[in-house]
Order: structure tokens, then C-alpha cells, then sequence
């Protein structure tokens, strides 16, 4: 089916019309793309594509940086310059809001930092087991249908980060004779302490010859931490981890404050961007010495502790005890003293503690205040919506990754007299199709 590319949509797609004006949606294409696709979905009123030929490529269409590109499912979008994905991305935000009646103008979409390449700070990859019986690394393919994509690098996370697989994998495959419980390798790291962990996950609790692998691992400069983990059964739930070498933790740097990062913990995936996102929020929060905030979906504490300096008090809730531990240690760790960190659901809390006539939080009471929430990217639940729209609060942060949901929660907020007054888009992940943004919600008729 021979397809012309009009104009990207949200999740990566090219969006073109068949002849009969049915929206086909295409994979890795660009606008201005004259394309022959073959057809992967195809419903009532729209179909999904794959592109079997460029007839005529894009005047805008560049050559990908990286030779797996084609293939890979990590990136959409490095056949376009980077400051036409911006334009793109800020284009598609606009219409995600419009979609949903959203009158709020958007700012400006900006990049997090200047640097769209090598700015992920963890990255995972499947060991595969290759025919002549050498293992390799891959990635998922774009088209899940057809699994994984063998790779030797990605450009989106760091030189050195790309030394650990050739290194790794060579060690293996001269040293290991029965690779078949390998399943994963995640690597992490800290862009401003060049720290770096490296976790290797297997399907069963054997990892043959884990002395020699941690040795391997850890000449490579930076290697501070060395995981062997157990998933049963594949599944990265009821995991076991085994620490080979170094430090259980390893540590990254916002401004001048330090954070520790265990293995379970949940860090914003660009670190380099992080300092851009969580000044919007400082600024929109606009936080004063006699303001108490509150941090629903805290993670690691590391909005919460941004804050702080500027607050009363700042209560973090998040369910996941791992994240609630590394988040009490980063409080420790730079000194910060005016935060709690609780160890509850959000909602729950909200129902249990915070309503318009009772005190919020143990440290204090909750009046003309700030709330700070960065959901999953499914976003809120309707109840959840319901329970925060019966603080008195001054000002609602909503920090989110996913611009449909968080448009959708807009307009329920909306129903309940919270309005929308500002909103920045954010790309904090070039080369994808994902979106950051970050936006201010008050009462409608308080400014």
C-alpha cells in the first residue's frame, strides 16, 4: 500500500491515508515520507504499518546515527534533526490538549539539556543466544512480533557504558560453557559522579563463573557496583539480589545535591535533563518558607528534597518501601530535615489523612500549601482526582510522562473548579517519541 507521510502523532507514528482515506499509521516514518507499507493491524477506522520501501524519502529525513535504528524499538525518531523533533513534538502536545478541549496555551516545548545523545542514565538488554552457541546482546524490535534485535551499542546511553558490552560478551563467550540461565543486563549510572552499576539478571540461581564476570566487569573505570540478580521464571517480579562487588548503591549529583540509587529505585531516566525539569517545578511551585508540600508518587524523594530548602515542611508518600528507604537516606544524606517520607498509596493517604477541614500531615497543617504529584504514566485514578480536589490547597504541580493521560486527569480536574493556568512540555528523551511536561493547576478564580 503506497502511503504519503502528512504528519507525525503521538507515539511515534507517521500518519498517512490509504487511497480510500482510511489513517494508516506507520512506524519510523517521517513527514513528507512517500512510502509502500504492508499492513501489520488493520481496523475498522484505522491501520498500522510497517514501511516496505521509501519511494521518495522526506526532504527533512536524515541518516540514523545508529545502524540499528531500522529495527530497534528504543528509538522513533533519529531520522529527523533533533530541532525538527522538537518543533514536531511541540506541535503534537498542542493537539494531545486540543483533543481533549484543553484552552490553555502551551509554552514552548524545550529540550532538557543539550546533549541528545548518551544521556541515559540505566538501559537493560536481553542476552540471546547466537547459532554457533556464543551469546550476544539485543534489544526489542520495533515490531514486537518479530522479537529482539542483535546490537552492540546504543547511543543513547554512554561511551562507557557501551565498553561494558563488548567486554562482557567477550569474556563469556570465551570463558562460560553453559550460558543458558543469562536473561538480562541492566546498567546503571551517574552522569555527574561517573558512577556506574552493572546487574546481571538470570532465570535461575546460577551465574557460571560470577567471580571471574565481576572481575571482568570491574576493571572498566567507574564500575562501583556489580549485581548478580535472580528473576524466576523470567519475571521481574519476587526478585533476588546478590551483590558481587563494590557498593550496594551508587550515587548521582542534581546541583549541589547527592542522591543514592539502589537497584529497585526509580530515578529520572536523563539525568542530564533532570535539573531543567525540577527547575520548572521549583518555579510553578513557587514555594515560600511558610508552605507545607506535599509529594504524592515521591519515588526517591529527590522532588521532594529539591524543594525542601525553599519550604516549611514537605511530607514524600510513595508505596514501594525500597524507594521510601533510598529516599529517607537521601534526605540524611544532604542534611534535609524538614521532609518525612511515608510509606503508604497515595489515595489511601489522601483518604485516611487529608480532607478541607482536617490537618494534613503529621508535620503540620495542610492550608493554602502546595501539592507536587507525578504519577505512573496511566496517571490518576478518578478517585484519586476526586480525593485531591477536596484539599485546600494553593497550587497543584502535575508532573507527567505521558501527555495523554495527563490530559485526560486535566479535564477531570477541570469538572471539580481546578483549572489548568500553565503547562511546559519538556523532551527529556530525544530520539523517542516521549514527552515530559510539567504543569500548574489552582482553584478557577484564584489567579
Amino acid at each position: 500500500m503506497k502511503i504519503k507521510i502528512e504528519k507525525l502523532v503521538y507515539e511515534g507514528w507517521g500518519l498517512g491515508c490509504s487511497k480510500d482515506g482510511k489513517v494508516v499509521l506507520v512506524k519510523k516514518s517521517v513527514p513528507g515520507d512517500e512510502v509502500e507499507a504492508y499492513i501489520t493491524k488493520d481496523k475498522k477506522n484505522y491501520a498500522n504499518g510497517i514501511i516496505k520501501e521509501i519511494i521518495n524519502p522526506s526532504p527533512i529525513r536524515i541518516k540514523p546515527r545508529c545502524q540499528f535504528f531500522d529495527k530497534c524499538g528504543g528509538c522513533e525518531h533519529q531520522n529527523i534533526p533533533y530541532d525538527v523533533q522538537l518543533r514536531f513534538k511541540g506541535k503534537i502536545f498542542t493537539e494531545i490538549l486540543k483533543k481533549q478541549r484543553i484552552d490553555t496555551k502551551s509554552e514552548k516545548i524545550i529540550p532538557g539539556s543539550n546533549h541528545p545523545f548518551f544521556y541515559r542514565n540505566s538501559i537493560r538488554f536481553f542476552f540471546i543466544d547466537k547459532p554457533d552457541g556464543d551469546i550476544g546482546f539485543a534489544r526489542q524490535n520495533f515490531d514486537y512480533k518479530k522479537g529482539l534485535v542483535e546490537v552492540d551499542k546504543c547511543f543513547l546511553q554512554s561511551v562507557t557504558a557501551n565498553e561494558i558490552l563488548p567486554k562482557l560478551k567477550q569474556y563469556i563467550n570465551e570463558n562460560v560453557e553453559n550460558k543458558g540461565s543469562f536473561w538480562q543486563l541492566k546498567i546503571r549510572e551517574g552522569k555527574a559522579t561517573g558512577d556506574f552499576m552493572v546487574e546481571i539478571i538470570t532465570s535461575t540461581e546460577t551465574l557460571p563463573d560470577k567471580e571471574g564476570i565481576a572481575n571482568c566487569i570491574k576493571e572498566i573505570t567507574g564500575v562501583k557496583s556489580i549485581y548478580h540478580t535472580v528473576a524466576p521464571a523470567k519475571s521481574l517480579t519476587n526478585m533476588k539480589r546478590y551483590l558481587l562487588f563494590g557498593s550496594p548503591v551508587i550515587y548521582e549529583k542534581i546541583g549541589s545535591l547527592l542522591f543514592q540509587i539502589s537497584p529497585e529505585s526509580f530515578f529520572q531516566t536523563n539525568s542530564l535533563g533532570v535539573k531543567t525539569l525540577y527547575n520548572k517545578i521549583k518555579e510553578y511551585a513557587a514555594v515560600t518558607p511558610k508552605d507545607v508540600v506535599l509529594d504524592l508518587y515521591c519515588g526517591t524523594g529527590s522532588i521532594a528534597i529539591y524543594l525542601s530548602p525553599m519550604a516549611k515542611n514537605v511530607t514524600g508518600v510513595e508505596i514501594i518501601p525500597e524507594a521510601v528507604r533510598d529516599a529517607k537516606d537521601n534526605a540524611m544524606i544532604n542534611h534535609i530535615h524538614n521532609v518525612e517520607f511515608i510509606r503508604e498509596d497515595s489515595e489511601k493517604y489522601l483518604n485516611n489523612n487529608l480532607t478541607i477541614k482536617q490537618p494534613a500531615s503529621p508535620v503540620g497543617g495542610f492550608n493554602n500549601s502546595v501539592i507536587v504529584i507525578d504519577p505512573p504514566r496511566a496517571g490518576l485514578r478518578p478517585e484519586t482526582i476526586e480525593s485531591i480536589s477536596k484539599i485546600d490547597f494553593d497550587r497543584l504541580i502535575y508532573v507527567s510522562c505521558n501527555p495523554a493521560t495527563f490530559a485526560r486527569d486535566i479535564v477531570l480536574f477541570e469538572k471539580r473548579g481546578i483549572g489548568l493556568k500553565k503547562v511546559q512540555p519538556i523532551d527529556m528523551f530525544p530520539q523517542t517519541h516521549h514527552i515530559e511536561c510539567v504543569g500548574l493547576l489552582k482553584r478557577n478564580g484564584t489567579g
